[in-house]
């Protein structure tokens, strides 16, 4: 067949046609697809005698939402025929114009005229070939209805496809809450997939199980996500996918994932983003750590004022604790330069040493006797089983009240919303008063949920510091012991796992410059203790022993 052809050759050589083949996913490879849009493109070059290049592909991406002209070959396309790379008269040679767009009509529209105006020809090359050009449009313009047709009836399948994919995960979603199947087999790197149905998968605990337990146990003793990383890495434990070992990321990422305890959080594109759909569902997988640990980990992890790793012996057991007195700031450590004294470390106002916002914290205080003296008496500072039974006590209770008042406060808001949905089959207010009644209630009631669940959770991270403070005093006491007879990074680990312990006793240490002293505030003011001259000078309790 010869069409009515506008001409082969441009003053500088043949004319170049462009084979565009596109494909929305890599599965459309194994049939013949490709095989017949290349040939198409071949036969209708060698019939005009245009120069083939068939170079221009996108395999796997859609056109649904235009990701073919945003960031694939298409949209190089465009820009090489805006920058005069491509020139005019140029032909485009696809299958069907829904290869090149499935948007709506006008954005598809706007598309293929951008193309038609920058002076390309576009042939269509399938059983009814077209071919479009500024020119033929403007003298039969009808030419266009039928690339209209075309436009529409390519966004209505992809429109319905979509739909009809949504549908399928919303319901796989809703059987999952419902623990009647799965949403996919795509699993945690610790947890293997066995297909036992259509939408239902056997969920088994590999051998990177008991990795992700010792890493929560690492972080337990107050190891940073670096030190466990080198720690996996010199032990040579494998990591779960990558063949370079473990990163601090990897590491980092892995102590705030719930799936590590079953937990699921079901996800939707929504405008082309993935967002969470929902709850996150409870024991969809299976633990590979118990619920306990987790918490502990995460309750250490939201600890304010956290250090990353400094130096290789952690010379500063009180990091992220000591605070100047006089403006709030941190104190940082220096190293002595005096003859004879060249590793002694001192602790003095950051704010002081950089001149800023602080004029009187000007003292350097001496690192190793305020380590020494909270030390040699950790156990004391411990004590006070009875003070921290009378603490735990009173914060308990103020949870248990609120917890008790949130839950009247959602018991009173579910009978309204209840309520209000048996109005709405009542004519005794308009259905628009009532639904805008019932959609308050609910947003209230969700409110009132998630300070619930808040409150509930704040309750368990209690309970669980309490009971691992019980006996923090002989845990510092023998982690003492063994990184005195420890080097490197095994006297690092110890001394981090003590940092982490003397956190959960001490919560900020005062440096007054006026007097020469500091002041170590135990569990929130319960006690505080004023060391002076590498002694205890000073105690005060909030509560009666």
């Amino acid at each position: 067949m010869q069409d009515d052809f506008p001409g082969n050759q441009h003053s500088s050589g043949p004319v170049r046609a462009y084979s565009y083949v596109r494909m929305s996913t890599r599965k459309q490879l194994r049939g013949d697809s490709l095989r017949r849009q290349l040939e198409r493109s071949k036969a209708f070059a060698d019939e005009h005698s245009l120069l083939l290049d068939d170079s221009l592909q996108d395999l796997g991406v859609s056109a649904w939402k235009g990701r073919n002209f945003k960031t694939g070959a298409l949209g190089r396309f465009l820009a090489m025929v805006e920058s005069g790379q491509i020139p005019k008269g140029s032909y485009l040679l696809i299958e069907s114009l829904d290869r090149l767009s499935r948007e709506a009509v006008p954005d598809a529209l706007t598309l293929f005229m951008a193309i038609i105006n920058a002076g390309i020809v576009i042939v269509t090359l399938g059983e009814d070939r077209q071919i479009y050009s500024r020119d033929r449009l403007n003298g039969d313009w009808t030419k266009l209805i039928i690339g209209l047709a075309v436009m529409s009836r390519g966004h209505e399948e992809s429109q319905t496809k979509s739909e009809r994919i949504r549908a399928v995960a919303k319901r796989k979603r809703e059987q999952a809450r419902e623990g009647k199947g799965h949403i996919t087999s795509i699993t945690p790197a610790w947890i293997d997939a066995k297909r036992i149905d259509v939408n239902r998968y056997e969920f088994t605990l590999n051998h990177h199980a008991e990795t992700v337990r010792v890493i929560y146990e690492m972080a337990t003793r107050g190891l940073g996500s670096t030190v466990i990383a080198r720690k996996l890495n010199v032990d040579g434990v494998p990591a779960f996918k990558s063949k370079d070992g473990w990163y601090q990321s990897i590491i980092k990422a892995l102590l705030s994932r719930p799936d590590v305890i079953g937990t699921f959080q079901p996800h939707r594109i929504q405008d082309s983003k993935r967002v969470p759909d929902g709850d996150a569902i409870e024991n969809y997988f299976p633990a590979a750590i118990d619920k306990d640990l987790f918490l502990r980990v995460q309750a250490m992890r939201r600890n304010p004022g956290r250090p990353g790793r400094k130096g290789d012996t952690f010379a500063n057991l009180l990091t992220g604790l000591c605070h100047c007195a006089h403006c709030g700031g941190p104190m940082t450590m220096k190293m002595s330069r005096v003859r004879g004294n060249e590793n002694g470390r001192y602790l003095v106002c950051a704010n002081y040493v950089r001149g800023h916002r602080c004029i009187e914290g000007n003292r350097h205080f001496r690192y190793e006797p305020l380590e020494a003296v909270i030390l040699d008496h950790v156990k004391e500072i411990n004590l006070a089983e009875v003070l921290q039974a009378a603490r735990f006590a009173t914060v308990l209770d103020a949870i248990d009240e609120t917890i008790a008042a949130l839950t009247l406060q959602l018991e009173g808001l579910r009978k309204k919303e209840q309520r209000l949905a048996l109005a709405i089959e009542d004519d005794s207010l308009p259905p628009d008063a009532i639904i805008d009644l019932l959609k308050a209630r609910q947003s209230e009631r969700l409110a009132v949920e998630a300070e619930l669940r808040h409150q509930q959770a704040e309750r368990q991270r209690q309970s669980i510091r309490h009971d691992n403070s019980t006996n923090m005093g002989d845990r510092i006491a023998k982690l003492r012991v063994a990184w005195e007879q420890a080097e490197g990074a095994t006297r690092y680990e110890l001394r981090s796992e003590a940092h982490a312990a003397i956190r959960e006793l001490i919560t900020e240490i005062s440096f007054d410059s006026t007097s020469s002293s500091a002041v170590v505030v135990i569990e929130n003011g319960v006690s505080a203790y004023r060391v002076k001259d590498g002694r205890i000078s000073g105690l005060f309790r909030a509560f009666a022993a």
